[in-house]
C-alpha cells in the first residue's frame, strides 16, 4: 500500500488523485476505464455505457468523486428510459425551450396535473403514455398547437399569446431551409453575430458544393465590401449590430431541420468546428482572399457599397479546386490565409 504524508494526501484528493476502496480499507490510487455494464433495474435487464474507476491495488471498483454514484445511477435510468421508448429528461428539457414554456404551463397543455413534469425532474420516471404524448408534442408542432388549444382555459392570456407568438417563429422556419440554416449555425456555435453568420453561411454553401456536389443556399450571395451577403439575412438581423444573434430556438426535432438532408448537416457542422472556431473579422478577411468574392469586386475601392451577385459556378469552383471537404484541408487552408494576413 503507498503510504502518503496527511497534507500529500489532502492534495490528492482534492485534485481527484484518491479514491477510497472498500477491499483495502484505504485511500488509493486509481485508473479509470470505459465500459459497458450490464444490470438489472425496475426487473429489466439494461446495458449501458460508464467510465468506472478501479483500484490500482486490487481492481475493484471506487468511487472517484463525490458526484460517482449519482452519475452512474443517472446514467441507469436513462438506459433505462431509452430502452423502454421513455422520453429523457433532455429530451423534455428540449421540448420547454422549443416552445418556451415552463414546467407548470407544459404539465397544462398536455392535460397532466399541474406538478407531473417537475417530478419528472426529481426522479419519477414518466408512464409511458405521458411518455408519448410529450414526444409526439417534440415532434409535432401541430400536436402541440391543438393540445394548447384543447386546454386554453388553463392557460393565462399572456402565456397563451406567448406560444402562439413561437408557434409562428416554428412555421416560419418549418417551411425556410435558409432558416433553418441559420437556426442550426446560432444554436450549435454559441455566439454568432450578424458578420460572423453571413460569412459561416457562405462557407457552408462552398463547402457543401466541395463536399455533396450541390448548392446549400439559393437564396443570392452579393459581394459587399465586407465580404459575402445575404442581403435578406442581412436585413432580418441588422438589428442585432455587433452583439450575439439571440434568437435560436435549441431544438433538433420536427420542423427544425426538416429540410436539411444528413449529408447537408455534416457540412454545416464541418464549418463550424473549422472557420466557426476565429473571429467575426477573422472570416472577414478570409473572405476577402477568397476568388468569387474577388471577381466581384473588380473597379471598387475597398470600402466601396457594392452589390454584384456572386457567381455560383465560381463558388462550386473554387471550392472544389481547393479540396475544402475535410477538417484537416479546412484547417490548413484557414492557417494559410492567417500566414498570408500577416
Amino acid at each position: 500500500m503507498a503510504e502518503y504524508k496527511e497534507g500529500e494526501t489532502m492534495e490528492k484528493i482534492k485534485e481527484n488523485r484518491l479514491a477510497y476502496c472498500n477491499e483495502c480499507e484505504d485511500l488509493v490510487e486509481f485508473h479509470v476505464l470505459e465500459e459497458m455494464i450490464s444490470e438489472e433495474y425496475k426487473g429489466e435487464k439494461i446495458t449501458y455505457r460508464f467510465k468506472v474507476g478501479h483500484c490500482e491495488c486490487c481492481g475493484v471498483e471506487v468511487a472517484t468523486d463525490i458526484d460517482y454514484n449519482s452519475r452512474k445511477s443517472e446514467a441507469k435510468i436513462k438506459a433505462y428510459k431509452r430502452q423502454k421508448g421513455i422520453i429523457s429528461l433532455d429530451e423534455i428539457s428540449e421540448l420547454l425551450k422549443k416552445y418556451d414554456v415552463g414546467k407548470e404551463t407544459l404539465a397544462d397543455i398536455a392535460g397532466f396535473g399541474k406538478v407531473t413534469i417537475k417530478r419528472y425532474y426529481d426522479g419519477i420516471i414518466p408512464a409511458k403514455e405521458y411518455s408519448e404524448v410529450l414526444y409526439q408534442m417534440l415532434n409535432d408542432e401541430t400536436f402541440f398547437m391543438e393540445s394548447v388549444k384543447k386546454n386554453q382555459s388553463k392557460l393565462k392570456d399572456v402565456a397563451y399569446r406567448k406560444i402562439i407568438a413561437r408557434y409562428e417563429r416554428l412555421c416560419e422556419i418549418g417551411k425556410s431551409k435558409l432558416e433553418q440554416i441559420i437556426n442550426y449555425i446560432i444554436t450549435n456555435l454559441g455566439e454568432v453575430t450578424p458578420l460572423a453568420l453571413e460569412k459561416l453561411l457562405a462557407f457552408s454553401n462552398g463547402v457543401n458544393y466541395a463536399m455533396n456536389g450541390k448548392q446549400l443556399i439559393r437564396e443570392e450571395c452579393q459581394a459587399w465590401q465586407h465580404g459575402p451577403v445575404y442581403p435578406k439575412v442581412y436585413n432580418q438581423y441588422k438589428k442585432f449590430g455587433y452583439k450575439p444573434i439571440d434568437t435560436g430556438i435549441y431544438s433538433s426535432h420536427g420542423c427544425m431541420q426538416s429540410l436539411l438532408s444528413e449529408d447537408e448537416i455534416k457540412a454545416i457542422e464541418l464549418v463550424l468546428h473549422t472557420f466557426g472556431l476565429y473571429s467575426s473579422k477573422t472570416l472577414e478577411r478570409i473572405s476577402h482572399s477568397q476568388q468569387p468574392w474577388l471577381e466581384k469586386r473588380v473597379g471598387y475601392k475597398e470600402d466601396e457599397p457594392g452589390n454584384e451577385i456572386i457567381d455560383e459556378k465560381s463558388v462550386e469552383r473554387f471550392y472544389i479546386e481547393n479540396g475544402l471537404n475535410s477538417e484537416e484541408s479546412i484547417m490548413r487552408y484557414i492557417a494559410n490565409c492567417i500566414r498570408n494576413f500577416e
